[in-house]
């Protein structure tokens, strides 16, 4: 992280006004040439966490000689209580990537894992380097993902396991709440369904797009959720998951690792704090309606998002663009998906970040 954004990420600085197909990622070079001073290829929050979760993680810095076991058990317990829940229904992770992708592989064994394209592929990549079979679904027309289908292709071919993030990333899309809820209920009867809520915080009911009461209610539902993102944590790597005791028991078998001792204290003095998710969502909103800006002043189109981050159809082939703006300072996603040939995504960043994207953008559409 350069000068700038750190400086920013400390004041928490405000914003100014189906075929189954290979499937990757890709992020810019970060050997090429050019120092990259707009890192929008990352979905991170630089309104920072809040001010009790700094100075809860300074002070655990006091105590960094010592492993961290004991800060566990209170932060599910916090965890179990706001969310209604027994506390052997809830397992830590290092970020909720790291339950994602354990579980994905490990429910791989049964069959193949089933996702809707494009989506966060990155724990089901993972998931295949480690011997997991992938289906990918499309998108429906108006880019949403398309949940008959997914059941479908579950059923056809006996899935392991169905992954579904919502919102969707990269699109920022969120699904209808009662769709999904029932699409989860019926699937689930045959594999677990895992709906990564990474950035529901900031959807504009929580309580009622979350499928944690399908948790409570025993189906075999896994709700992944992460400090990383909402709460401005992302270098702290703490996240959870939410799901049937025996899904929790089966993370538990697969982490090697315990959690580092900041995190675990900043996550248990922000997690539900209502004025700083205020605050944040504020923020994100800002850096989203921003990127909006920037898109319509150089006739790009693009999905409004609830996530951090904004899917732009740039126009062009994606991996010449993505690269053309790395040339010139400026780290942007692209997703795989033949649907998706023109389109990056822009995640939020700090104001200087965006306003320096903005001054280089109609340069590189001009390439």
């Amino acid at each position: 992280m350069d000068a700038t954004r750190r400086g920013l990420l400390i004041s928490g600085a405000a914003l100014a006004p189906g075929v189954a197909l290979a499937a990757a990622e890709t992020s810019v070079d970060p050997t090429a040439p050019p120092a990259i001073r707009a890192h929008l290829g990352v979905t991170e929050n630089p309104f920072g966490p809040s001010p009790a979760a700094r100075k809860a993680a300074a002070k655990a810095l006091e105590e960094t000689p010592y492993y961290a076991w004991a800060l566990e058990p209170p932060l599910v317990k916090l965890i179990a209580q706001r969310d209604g829940l027994q506390p052997d229904q809830v397992g830590l992770c290092n970020g909720s990537l790291e339950a994602l992708s354990l579980l994905s592989t490990a429910f791989a064994k049964a069959g193949p894992v089933v996702s809707a394209q494009p989506s966060y592929a990155t724990p089901l990549l993972y998931a295949e380097r480690q011997g997991a079979k992938l289906e990918w679904v499309q998108l429906t027309a108006d880019q949403q993902i398309d949940l008959p289908a997914l059941a479908e292709r579950a059923r056809a071919t006996k899935a392991g396991v169905v992954y579904v993030c919502n919102p969707n990333n990269p699109t920022g899309l969120l699904l209808d709440a009662n769709a999904l809820r029932a699409f989860c209920v019926e699937v689930s009867r045959t594999c677990p369904v895992i709906v990564d809520e990474a950035y529901i915080e900031i959807s504009p009911d929580p309580a009622r797009n979350s499928m944690m009461d399908l948790v409570r209610a025993g189906h075999d539902v896994i709700v992944a959720r992460t400090f990383s993102k909402v709460y401005g944590m992302a270098g702290l790597r703490v996240g959870f998951i939410a799901a049937r005791v025996d899904r929790v028991r089966t993370l538990k078998s697969l982490i090697p690792t315990h959690k580092g001792r900041p995190g675990l204290a900043a996550a248990a003095v922000c997690y539900g704090d209502e004025t700083y998710l205020a605050g944040a969502k504020a923020y994100l909103e800002g850096c989203r309606e921003k990127i909006y800006a920037i898109c319509r002043a150089n006739g790009l189109a693009y999905l409004p998002s609830h996530g951090t981050y904004v899917f732009v159809d740039c126009g062009k082939p994606n991996l010449q663009f993505q690269k053309t703006l790395a040339s010139l300072g400026v780290e942007v996603r692209v997703f795989d998906s033949p649907r998706h040939p023109t389109w990056i995504r822009v995640g939020t960043a700090s104001p200087p970040e965006l306003d320096y994207f903005a001054s280089v953008l109609p340069k590189a559409l001009k390439v």
